[in-house]
């Protein structure tokens, strides 16, 4: 049991700990505006176990933390970006953030979870659209791959996402859970193609390619036996392999 709360903890830590420092070139802005796609699909994910009243790994204290980290990371980059197409894409995420903000934080609500998630769908958009934006700004080489490897990190939290709002039964359509399953398995192999792959990185996607099996074995299953708290680990696994992935990526030349 200690090791279970132990290896949340780790996992926790290691999703969370990337805003501590402020932001010093366009690949660690691509990196921090990738991430937040990310949280925009964990945020809803833990708000629906609350609503489930699901224990594993503390999801209020997630939920928490994420919103928190949202707030910091928007405004390190708004404080960062100075070209206009990115800077006018951050501020429309703050405008939908600014809306969604105090749903995510008010008492979890089934009744009102189907159109949050349809909200938090608009916010993955205006997170996807600024780090866009900002990769085209990048005359770096490696920007795009960076954004590959970071919007993984988004997808395996939209795996647990959508599969948490499925368990809960608040009206979503299950062709989204099955797409998801296939845009990272076409991501990951762009991933595993890339010709400057060093040795770290080819073992980081070799280990998450084992992960995702699972994903996909359960995208192909009709059963109506769900593991939610399973899930939760799968993809909190996934999201913490590629978050080191993405940071090897930021240190490629």
């Amino acid at each position: 049991m200690h090791k279970k709360i132990l290896t949340g903890a780790v996992i926790s830590l290691s999703l969370l700990s990337f805003a501590n420092a402020k932001i010093s070139s366009l690949n660690e802005a691509i990196d921090k505006a990738g991430k937040q796609r990310m949280l925009s699909q964990k945020m809803m994910k833990d708000y629906s176990m609350i609503g489930m009243n699901m224990k594993f790994n503390d999801p209020s204290k997630q939920l928490t933390e994420s919103v928190a980290l949202f707030d910091t990371s928007l405004n390190e980059l708004s404080a960062f970006i100075k070209d206009k197409e990115s800077s006018k894409a951050l501020a429309d995420v703050n405008t939908l953030w600014a809306k969604i903000k105090p749903q995510l934080t008010a008492t979890p609500d089934k009744t009102k979870a189907l159109e949050l998630s349809k909200m938090i769908d608009k916010l993955l958009t205006a997170t996807n659209k600024a780090t866009n934006a900002i990769v085209k700004s990048s005359k770096v080489s490696s920007g795009e791959i960076i954004n590959i490897s970071g919007r993984q990190r988004m997808l395996s939290q939209r795996l647990g996402n959508l599969y948490m709002l499925k368990v809960w039964s608040v009206g979503v359509d299950d062709t989204k859970l099955q797409s998801t399953i296939k845009e990272f398995a076409s991501a990951q192999k762009k991933l595993e193609e890339f010709p400057k792959n060093t040795d770290d990185i080819k073992s980081g996607l070799s280990d998450v390619k084992k992960d995702f099996a699972f994903f996909e074995v359960l995208g192909a299953s009709k059963s109506k036996k769900y593991i939610p708290s399973l899930i939760a680990r799968s993809s909190n696994k996934i999201t913490k392999k590629m978050n080191t992935v993405t940071k090897l990526y930021v240190e490629i030349k």
